[in-house]
């Protein structure tokens, strides 16, 4: 249990710093050019990670990654749409929490049992995700019908990601990750196509609606957590020259693949519920650059969140 407590922290945090990258990207490039990229990178990652073997092509793994991408490239779609409808503060933890809750609820049906000691552990790591998920502010605005819409079918999508690669047979290795990653580089380019000949952008892909967000996956623990460090008042946001916004977005799209890869692994040698709860704490790690890089407060809630999960953490790896 202790190497699949590791591989899913390490793949948290790597999902964590390549949100803050990917977001610091998508302040200059706009969201869709960004994320693109950060797949592109991410499926290069894997696609190398293949190269020696210790993985088979089977119809089952097939179908697998490919739902894995699309699951995930809705919940990334149903996330921006969500956020611009707002308030962030209220609908990211949201998201945050059923996108944890989607795979515990999968691992109780599917028979993926755990000591009492283990499902306390997974009952602490999904409040904390929701606790280090939660902005601090004092006037978060109200939820409207479409925004919780969005956040539910966000939440549900990017956990049925995790399910899906789940399900895909242990002798296929990590080509489940590669294909999610294929798939939502395949939507991404086809949408951006689309929108180019249509001659159309969408509000919250542009650059500027990039700045109300936290990255190209639910993550960030404040709505700040991704501005530029020593940017003067007044100055726009997001990295000084394009160069540094593409790299930003490659380092992304790096760190990306390489977690996917850990959870992959992580899913293959431990209990869904358990790798799902701890690869969700991936805001961890935007707050914490946040408060190091960028200076921020990071709030008592949060740290509130960021004790839970040590000791959820401590608890998985003694069950």
């Amino acid at each position: 249990m202790l190497v699949i407590v590791v591989l899913s922290l390490v793949s948290s945090l790597f999902y964590g710093t390549s949100d803050f990258l990917g977001a610091v990207a998508a302040r200059r490039l706009s969201v869709l050019p960004a994320t693109l990229v950060t797949y592109a990178l991410g499926a290069v990652v894997i696609a190398v990670a293949l190269l020696p073997g210790g993985w088979s092509w089977s119809a089952d793994a097939g179908v697998s990654g490919a739902l894995a991408g699309l699951f995930a490239i809705v919940g990334f779609i149903a996330f921006y749409a969500a956020l611009a409808i707002g308030p962030m503060s209220l609908l990211s933890p949201v998201i945050a929490l059923i996108q944890a809750l989607v795979p515990v609820t999968a691992a109780l049906v599917t028979g993926q049992g755990l000591s009492p000691l283990g499902w306390g552990a997974v009952a602490l790591a999904v409040v904390a995700t929701l606790l280090i998920s939660r902005q601090h502010t004092d006037a978060p605005g109200q939820v409207t019908l479409p925004g919780a819409v969005l956040a539910v079918v966000s939440g549900v999508t990017l956990g049925a990601s995790v399910v899906a690669l789940d399900s895909s047979p242990q002798e296929s290795g990590l080509l489940p990750a590669f294909l999610e990653m294929a798939v939502g580089l395949v939507v991404l380019s086809c949408l951006i196509g689309v929108l180019r000949l249509a001659r159309r952008e969408i509000p919250w892909f542009s650059a500027e609606a990039g700045t109300a967000t936290d990255g190209p996956v639910p993550a960030a623990g404040t709505a700040e957590a991704t501005a530029e460090p020593g940017r003067e008042p007044g100055e726009p946001r997001g990295p000084r020259a394009p160069q540094a916004a593409w790299a930003a977005a490659a380092a992304a799209g790096l760190l990306l693949g390489t977690a996917n890869a850990l959870l992959m692994l992580a899913l293959h040698s431990g209990n869904l519920a358990v790798v799902s709860v701890l690869s969700s704490l991936y805001p961890l790690a935007t707050v914490i650059l946040a408060a190091v890089v960028l200076r921020e407060r990071v709030a008592r809630i949060q740290v509130a969140g960021i004790a839970l999960a040590l000791v959820a953490a401590v608890l998985l790896g003694l069950s």
